[in-house]
């Protein structure tokens, strides 16, 4: 069990040494901008989920009279 272990550790180690590690197709700064335009809209959205959750979000303006 130890040697397994051992070993995967190693594995592991050794493919981060060797370069497989955080990625080639994006630099850190547009992951970063990635990661902050998808945090971004993750906020705008929860306003949304926050007004449907309290039922304030404005009525509908299909017909004229009030629907409940």
């Amino acid at each position: 069990m130890r040697k397994s272990v051992l070993l995967g550790v190693l594995i592991g180690l050794s493919l981060v040494v060797a370069g497989c590690g955080p990625g080639v197709v994006k630099t850190q700064a547009e992951r970063r901008n990635t990661y902050r335009q998808a945090f971004d809209m993750d906020m705008r959205q929860l306003v949304d989920d926050w007004d449907t959750l309290w039922l304030v979000e404005r009525q509908s303006r299909l017909t004229r009279w009030q629907v409940r």
